[in-house]
């Protein structure tokens, strides 16, 4: 089952009848997705950081659980932030930059692949096997931090709730590094990890926890990005920031 049809199928607090939601690996999907929304009501967030937004599917999962606070989304690829923008049109809350997110400010070549959601500064370890992993262009892209994206916009004061998630293929604790102190007063991230290397060079999924850890960020859900899979490699990690103010 897609995780579209899981979200149309849950519902906060309850849990309509899907057909054919039957694996651990789909409850689990579900599970975290409840989850996340009384942590987005425990923690009062009012501002989630999207980082590898593609054409919006997080937010948009935002929207159905029903969170209305402000959205701000990071896309690169120009033709997926087009789609993104289509999708934002509409909601005043939810914004989006035409920008990746790292460790360092400047340009860095995005390899983009025939799905560009599994698009990734790094190279797959495996390549050309299927679309997930066929580069169809090295894109040159604007780069900045969030450090460098929350004192442009001044959302310092915001941080103790806000949510940033990061879904970067491989690219997560560059993304996080990239906060520098500010990752200090964050209360939420959620971030994709992977139980086995798809990227060359990508920290194991132990070096990223392990590194949240150290930044007094305490486990709270990990759960499959993918239900369908009878052996996920994908998950989503979710933490809160105990020592937030």
């Amino acid at each position: 089952m897609a995780f579209r049809e899981l979200l149309r199928g849950a519902k906060f607090r309850s849990i309509r009848a899907v057909p054919r939601v039957a694996g651990s690996g789909n409850l689990a999907v579900v599970a975290h997705l409840l989850g996340l929304r009384r942590w987005l009501d425990r923690a009062k967030i009012d501002l989630v950081i999207d980082v590898g937004g593609n054409i919006g599917q997080f937010a948009s999962a935002l929207r159905y659980i029903g969170y209305s606070g402000d959205i701000l989304s990071f896309e690169p690829i120009p033709d997926v932030f087009a789609a993104l923008s289509d999708r934002m049109r509409g909601d005043r809350r939810w914004r989006g930059v035409q920008t990746a997110i790292g460790d360092r400010v400047g340009e860095d070549t995005l390899n983009v692949m025939a799905h560009p959601e599994y698009s990734s500064f790094r190279s797959r370890v495996t390549e050309n096997t299927n679309p997930s992993d066929t580069v169809v262009e090295g894109l040159r892209v604007p780069v900045q931090t969030l450090e460098s994206v929350i004192e442009e916009l001044h959302l310092a004061p915001r941080l103790p709730a806000t949510l940033v998630k990061s879904n970067t293929q491989g690219h997560e604790l560059s993304v996080l590094r990239g906060l520098g102190t500010y990752i200090h007063s964050v209360k939420l991230i959620q971030c994709t990890l992977f139980s086995i290397p798809l990227y060359k060079d990508s920290p194991f999924m132990t070096e990223v926890v392990d590194f949240l850890h150290e930044h007094h960020f305490r486990s709270v859900s990990f759960a499959p990005d993918n239900g369908d899979s009878v052996r996920p490699v994908a998950f989503d990690y979710l933490c809160v920031n105990d020592a937030a103010p």
